[in-house]
Parts: C-alpha cells; sequence; structure tokens
C-alpha cells in the first residue's frame, strides 16, 4: 500500500495547504497597506482550487497578488473610507435628534446593510470576473441582493470565523483560508447558474 495513495495523506495536504495558504496571507497582511491586495490573492488561490486547478499554494498566491494588486488596492482602500464614513455619519446622526435623527439613522441603516451585503460577494467577484474596479462593487452588491441566501450564508460564515478567532485566538492561523475557501464556494455555485457552467 502506498502511503501517497491513501485518504489520510490527502486530507493531510489539503489541511497544509489550507494552513500555508492562511500563513502567506498573514505575513503578506502584516505592512497593513497589503491586507485587500493579499486577501484578493488568497481569495484567487481558493477560486483555482474550487474549479479544479491543482496549484501550488506558494506560486499560485505570489501570481494573484501580482495580478489582482492594483485592483484589489483601489477597491480595497474606497471600500474601507466608505465603511469610516458610514461610522462616521452614524456618530454624527447620534448627536441630531427628533425626526431628523430618525430619518438619518434610517437611511444609514439602510447604507450600512448594503455594505454588509456588498462587502460579501466583493472579492469572490473581483477574482472570478475579469471587470474594471468601477464595476466590482456595483456587480458585488447586485449579485448579493439578487442571491440573498448565500449572501446570507456567506456573511453568517465571516462573523462565526471572527468570533471563533476571537473566542480561541491560535485559529487566526487557519481560519481566514477556510474562511475564504467557505465563501468562495457558496459563491461560485451562483457564478456557474450565472456563467452557465
Amino acid at each position: 500500500m502506498n502511503i501517497l495513495d491513501t485518504r489520510i495523506y490527502r486530507w493531510a495536504q489539503v489541511a497544509t495547504d489550507f494552513l500555508f495558504l492562511n500563513l502567506i496571507w498573514l505575513l503578506a497582511c502584516l505592512p497593513v497597506v497589503t491586507v485587500f491586495p493579499a486577501t484578493a490573492a488568497m481569495f484567487g488561490v481558493v477560486r483555482d482550487w474550487t474549479r479544479g486547478r491543482e496549484t501550488g499554494v506558494f506560486g499560485a498566491f505570489a501570481l494573484r497578488f501580482r495580478q489582482n494588486f492594483w485592483q484589489s488596492l483601489v477597491v480595497g482602500v474606497l471600500w474601507a473610507l466608505f465603511g469610516g464614513a458610514l461610522f462616521l455619519d452614524f456618530l454624527l446622526a447620534n448627536q441630531l435628534s427628533g425626526g431628523v435623527q430618525v430619518v438619518m439613522r434610517s437611511l444609514l441603516v439602510l447604507a450600512a446593510v448594503l455594505y454588509a451585503l456588498t462587502s460579501a460577494f466583493l472579492l469572490p467577484v473581483m477574482v472570478h470576473y475579469d471587470t474594471k474596479w468601477t464595476v466590482v462593487p456595483k456587480n458585488a452588491l447586485l449579485l448579493s441582493i439578487g442571491r440573498l441566501p448565500t449572501t446570507l450564508s456567506c456573511l453568517l460564515i465571516l462573523v462565526a470565523m471572527a468570533t471563533l478567532t476571537f473566542v480561541v485566538p491560535i485559529l487566526i492561523l487557519i481560519t481566514g483560508s477556510l474562511t475564504a475557501y467557505a465563501v468562495y464556494r457558496l459563491c461560485d455555485r451562483e457564478f456557474r447558474k450565472i456563467d452557465g457552467s
């Protein structure tokens, strides 16, 4: 019996790939400004895995990092700025009173919900479709609303993994890549329906 043909060996190889991908992602995030390109690269690698492309972790990550660097950097920074502006708007709305406060809060809650929904599809859309950076948020928003059950599942996975990592910090060594894989798998089902594949 060849040990390389056993189920345990294949499982160990997959687990190692996830661990290595997560470690590379964490290292690539260290300069902070590269968080978005690194995360897009990680989603690119799990896209390759999901689509059955057998690629090495290090080379595939470096390739996806270079390919998506500028687009993911621009979209990521703008997305973070938009999220920060929403947060500041909530703080300002708390200073208002009466009917103006109710209207502002209602609009901000709607904007925050759309922001969260769009965030679930943002990176999967970026790595799956070859489009301009200006189109990525719009496509992510349309998909997130049109495929709401998938979007909510993705958000649930993100919250669960973030909570798990907060409770057991050592899990940060693996939860990033597992989260990216789980989210992309869900999104990929929708992409296949849309693309007719």
